[in-house]
């Protein structure tokens, strides 16, 4: 994967240099023409989480948590981490890249790597039961009936830390806000319908035991996104973003040693995201002398 993208950006700065040296500025109809253009783009999101339910099952263990609260995990910055490709994954990060139908209407595909983590300390309320044989001397054994409780890290932690990962094909439109005389600058408004598989890679420690269990697909999802874009030249563009969605996580590993182990959860995430990127390829208008003929 490190190999992959230090690839993926090389490749794109020689293409992008390749044509802004060789093709004629009369042949690019300005940031109006996008139709046959592929674009790339990397940033990075801050995302928020509503309330929600899980529900638990392994040995010894079948329980709901209910009106759980949860936040993201977002990395400190420091370039020692967000301009090291060895730690690409530590920060919470978007990538994404596309091929525009016509000039306004584009499709997608793209990685949202968001961090989903269960509030350390919070009250919340416990459904279902534990086992007071193998669990015995621990805070919260047998059975429970809607019981409020204070969840804290000695009764468990349970994040989504290497990955609330969102693997999602869009469907973009983008309209035009503002656009200098040249055409050559442009303030445009895009918004997107998602719809994708989610790939958790969970870290769940219960009652001091940890599991850190592999990247897996655990559901599906859907989402809604909007923002703004600036545009300027043929290859260059800056945008900031919103997403609101809903992820259906029937099949959350729990214990990478039991598969039997296992939880389910919806969570309705929100994410804020702002990327830098290029286009490239296609969106060329003929020359006057060429449609003569």
């Amino acid at each position: 994967m490190k190999n992959l993208l230090a690839f993926l950006f090389v490749f794109m700065g020689i293409t992008s240099f390749a044509q802004s040296s060789t093709e004629p500025q009369s042949s690019w109809g300005g940031v109006s023409d996008r139709k046959g253009q592929n674009y790339f783009y990397w940033g990075y999101n801050r995302a928020s989480y509503l309330r929600s339910y899980i529900h638990f099952k392994g040995d010894g263990y079948d329980f709901e948590l209910k009106e759980v609260s949860a936040t993201d995990m977002p990395a400190k910055f420091d370039p020692n981490v967000y301009l090291n490709i060895k730690y690409f994954s530590v920060p919470q990060f978007n990538v994404r890249f596309g091929r525009f139908i016509t000039d306004q209407f584009s499709v997608s595909v793209g990685w949202d790597h968001m961090k989903y983590r269960l509030t350390p300390t919070q009250s919340c309320i416990l459904n279902g039961y534990i086992d007071t044989t193998k669990y015995a001397g621990q805070q919260y054994t047998g059975d429970f009936n809607n019981q409020q409780i204070l969840y804290t890290t000695s009764f468990m932690d349970f994040h989504h830390s290497n990955g609330f990962n969102f693997i999602r094909a869009a469907a973009e439109y983008r309209a035009p806000v503002w656009k200098d005389k040249t055409n050559k600058y442009g303030l445009y408004m895009w918004c997107s319908g998602n719809l994708g598989i989610f790939l958790p890679w969970t870290d769940f420690t219960f009652y001091g035991e940890r599991h850190l269990n592999w990247l897996h697909v655990a559901g599906w999802g859907w989402s809604a996104s909007s923002g703004l874009r600036f545009e300027a030249g043929k290859h260059f563009f800056a945008q900031v973003g919103a997403q609101f969605g809903r992820s259906y996580l029937g099949n959350i590993m729990l214990e990478d040693g039991d598969k039997n182990a296992r939880a389910q959860q919806s969570i309705t995430f929100m994410e804020r995201s702002w990327s830098i990127g290029t286009y490239f390829g296609g969106g060329k208008k003929k020359h006057s002398a060429d449609q003569s003929k």
